[in-house]
């Protein structure tokens, strides 16, 4: 037995050779990592310029009155770079968006496009009535409006004489039944130009149809001023409402609906994949993503036959 483990355990010289090269490539691997940091000096980050950056930004909100140093001021925040950028970019001060001249613009750090589209919103009688209604602006971004909206001032009196102004100049002649009208017939009511009324055609378009006149809202750029001037010369005709059959439409004919989108239309179809066609459209939801809320908004959209 002695002489069998003697014969197991024993190397001729090639073998030896072999086996101290391996030893030694196996000490060097486990060495390395602490000796290592001694020949590659570790690279050091340069905050320098950032930290100047941010410098710049303080002061110039300091010179506007509206940099508070203590605790609870304002940081960028580097985990929301677009945040950050935007925050580099403008200059936020209290300011009324109604009539506001152009240099007080570029103060805010608003660009040139920026300025012009504004000023083409008033030169055909629009006017900013809350703050949620500069949110609708095309040329202002989310994260613009999130930045700006604190410091937004909008004086009660600009809606009146504003009112007043159109009552003078523009009457709505006639009802306009808002599922089946066209541009010219859109074009009867108050502030509502071809433009405008092409945006309100393709947005019914999108939805199918409106269901109650308050869809109007939802349109880009209608104000609740200029609703204000049309929602008693509207009618709504739910005949003409469009309807998905929620047992036969396809995933895309789902998602595509802007009161669906992708996650819902997936949970419809996966719903009724596994349990087989809804019997009453009540039953949608049985879905995980029917909620009370989610069922009274898209419900008018949807039929089961």
């Amino acid at each position: 037995m002695l002489n069998q483990l003697k014969d197991y355990f024993s190397f001729n010289k090639r073998e030896r050779n072999g086996l101290f090269v391996l030893i030694s490539i196996i000490a060097v691997l486990i060495i390395l990592p602490f000796i290592y940091p001694y020949f590659v000096p570790e690279e050091k980050s340069d905050f320098s310029r950032f930290k100047k950056d941010i410098l710049t930004f303080e002061n110039s909100l300091e010179s506007t009155g509206e940099y508070n140093n203590d605790a609870s001021k304002t940081e960028i925040d580097f985990s929301n770079t677009d945040r950050s950028v935007t925050e580099s970019k403008l200059n936020p001060f209290p300011f009324d968006p109604n009539n506001l001249p152009e240099e007080k613009w570029t103060a805010l750090g608003l660009t040139a496009k920026q300025i012009k589209s504004i000023k083409n919103y008033e030169a055909k009688g629009g006017k900013f009535y809350k703050k949620e209604d500069f949110k609708k602006m095309y040329c202002i971004t989310a994260t613009e409006y999130a930045i700006l909206e604190p410091y937004i001032v909008i004086k009660e009196i600009a809606k009146t004489s504003f009112k007043n102004e159109y009552k003078k100049t523009e009457k709505n002649t006639s009802i306009v039944e808002i599922n089946s009208a066209d541009t010219t017939e859109f074009k009867t009511l108050k502030g509502i130009g071809k433009y405008f009324a092409l945006k309100i055609i393709a947005y019914r378009k999108s939805i199918g149809g409106f269901c109650k006149a308050e869809q109007l809202l939802e349109v880009k750029g209608m104000d609740t001023a200029r609703y204000e001037l049309i929602k008693n010369f509207v009618s709504v005709n739910l005949a003409y409402v469009r309807k998905l059959n929620v047992n036969t439409a396809s995933f895309d004919e789902l998602k595509n609906h802007p009161y669906i989108g992708y996650n819902i239309a997936l949970s419809l179809i996966n719903y009724r994949t596994v349990h087989g066609n809804f019997k009453v459209l009540s039953d949608i939801k049985n879905s995980a993503l029917i909620t009370e809320k989610v069922y009274a908004r898209i419900s008018p959209y949807l039929k089961t036959e």
